[in-house]
């Protein structure tokens, strides 16, 4: 076995054991609440198992941006459900399902950057869209607001066209910035990386 392949195996049980200390930190932090009854629930263990062995097989094997974002996904829903099951949060998945779209777009970016080492609009745009309807959606969900989405929908609708007519012009005025071929220029990278794929 060369240098090389030393200094990765090295850098892969670096990487394997930080995964390890990441997991170890949530289940004991998790552990010391006093409304954690059921620490090890199988939901939560298995999801967040699983994306730590996603970002380990893609960081130390494949280099792949999907299986970063599965395992990012899984991640960030194995915390929600970790949450949820041990109680530590007074709500259940029904009211907590707008998480899904907030860990979605969380997830989509740093999985674009991994992958093209630069931050491109193209998916800038979506994942930012999936968080602040995620949000939106969690707010109606938990009862901040007094009144129902469905009420809000029906009093308020003009503004979602409103809203969908702010997205096309920022939309428009972001692809335009860069280069004129609208609408989609050949680099539309928001953050230049190391080098160019």
């Amino acid at each position: 076995m060369g240098k090389k392949d030393t200094t990765k195996s090295f850098a892969n049980c670096v990487l394997a054991f930080g995964l390890l200390l990441i997991l170890a930190g949530i289940f004991l932090l998790v552990g010391q609440s006093e409304h954690a009854t059921r620490i090890f629930a199988v939901r939560p263990v298995l999801l967040l198992v699983l994306g730590a062995v996603f970002i380990f097989v893609s960081f130390a094997f494949t280099e792949n941006g999907y299986t970063i974002f599965g395992g990012l996904f899984a991640l960030l829903m194995g915390i929600v459900f970790l949450l949820i099951d041990t109680h530590i949060i007074p709500y259940s998945f029904k009211e907590m399902w707008p998480t899904i779209m907030i860990g979605f777009g969380l997830s989509l970016l740093p999985s674009v950057f991994y992958k093209f080492r630069r931050i491109r609009s193209v998916y800038l745009f979506p994942a930012i869209m999936m968080c602040v309807l995620g949000v939106v959606f969690l707010m109606f969900s938990m009862h901040v607001f007094p009144f129902t989405f469905r009420h809000f929908i029906l009093k308020w609708w003009p503004l979602l066209i409103i809203f969908g007519g702010v997205v096309l012009i920022c939309i428009f005025l972001l692809q335009q910035s860069g280069n004129k071929n609208f609408p989609y220029m050949e680099d539309d990278s928001l953050v230049q990386g190391d080098y160019e794929c």
